[in-house]
């Protein structure tokens, strides 16, 4: 077995993202020898002691750090560091859908329409992969994840469309979701979350078809005043024809994306590979050149006017964001001490250089990224 070199030191750069549970930085993992690689950083906050969200955060991670797709984001390393957890990811440089499309929905501008049957694919194809995993045992996983979002849907500068946070995901190894326990966002939960039946991976095929519909309407499809509205919406499953909102949007398409949003499961496209494959068909039909680039315009377009916005941060923000960032620096010197020829709490394994950024970080460890079953 080859045994491989943990990094030497992690640095945090900058913040991307707080919220009220968790915080991502931009970082950089330094190696013996001076190699250095951009990573995320992934921190709990601190102030958030609860169990629940605390196990949550360690499904997280070892989902993240077994799944191995080009349109997942992977998980590198995970610890708990004096109370606070710490997880190491791969960067994806850009930005999550939610902030494109927050822009896009003020404006009332839809997206192109192969521009977003391109994302909507590349995040089927992720969840296809996820949905036919199975361990290193040969056993399916029965992964959902369960909160397929905007918020977590990551487009890159580059052009990539990667799923992140499987926190909430059910899977057969899952530790922290009990019985009867829902979660994900209101706006995007499948009817049959909301009429508490039981319920499979058809709710992320649900969701994926809600992300279409907004991506190609330039708005929010179940929104409401408050979010007892927006579950009363889901509930009612009233999605209007996309041409009547949007007329560049061709009629097979709607076809997909109401074959998509439908109130009962069995009525619905049955896997995530079959949405995947009609939207293929559809893009070679519609704009067989559409790709990666398509995606890389839109986020140069964006991140202009994220720039613009970011400029406006008080002074008080940027001090808190430092005094943050001194904290964070010693967490990760702790972090990248503890490591060190350890067996690691979480499950990850010491990783080598050279497995940054390639799809297969496990190799020659005994712990293989697992494979779908069909």
């Amino acid at each position: 077995m080859r045994l491989r070199r943990a990094p030497t030191q992690y640095k945090p750069v900058s913040r991307i993202a707080v919220g009220g549970m968790a915080e991502v930085w931009r970082g950089t993992a330094t190696f013996e020898g001076g190699d250095e690689y951009p990573v995320a950083i992934k921190r709990v906050l601190p102030s958030i002691t609860d169990p629940v969200f605390r196990a949550m955060f360690k499904d997280e991670a070892r989902l993240g750090m077994t799944l191995r797709h080009p349109n997942i984001v992977p998980v590198y390393d995970a610890r708990d560091i004096g109370g606070t957890y710490l997880m190491i990811m791969e960067l994806v440089d850009g930005d999550s859908l939610k902030g494109l499309l927050d822009r896009a929905f003020e404006a009332g501008r839809p997206m192109p329409e192969p521009t977003a049957l391109y994302i909507a694919q590349q995040l089927a194809a992720g969840l296809a992969y996820a949905h036919t995993a199975v361990d290193a045992q040969g056993q399916h996983m029965k992964i959902i994840h369960r909160d397929v979002s905007p918020h977590n849907l990551l487009l890159g500068k580059n052009g990539v469309v990667k799923l992140t946070d499987f926190g909430l995901a059910d899977a057969s190894d899952n530790s922290a979701l009990g019985e009867g326990m829902i979660g994900g966002k209101f706006g995007y939960l499948a009817p049959e979350i909301v009429r508490q039946e039981p319920h499979g991976q058809a709710v992320d095929i649900f969701a994926l078809g809600v992300i279409l519909w907004e991506m190609l309407a330039g708005r929010r499809l179940f929104h409401g005043r408050d979010d007892a509205e927006t579950v009363r919406k889901v509930a009612a499953c009233e999605v209007p024809p996309l041409p009547a909102i949007n007329p560049r949007v061709s009629q097979a398409v709607d076809e997909l994306v109401r074959h998509t949003l439908q109130s009962q499961p069995v009525n619905r496209i049955p896997t995530a590979g079959d949405f995947a494959d009609e939207a293929a068909a559809l893009l070679a039909r519609i704009d067989a050149e559409v790709g990666p680039k398509d995606v890389q315009l839109l986020m140069g377009l964006h991140s202009v006017m994220k720039a613009r916005k970011s400029e406006a941060r008080s002074a008080a923000s940027l001090q808190e964001e430092m005094d943050v960032a001194h904290m964070l620096s010693a967490e990760l010197d702790a972090f990248a001490a503890a490591q060190q020829g350890k067996t690691l709490e979480l499950g990850a394994q010491p990783l080598d250089p050279n497995a940054f950024g390639i799809a297969s970080l496990f190799s020659g460890s005994g712990v293989g990224p697992i494979t779908p079953k069909r």
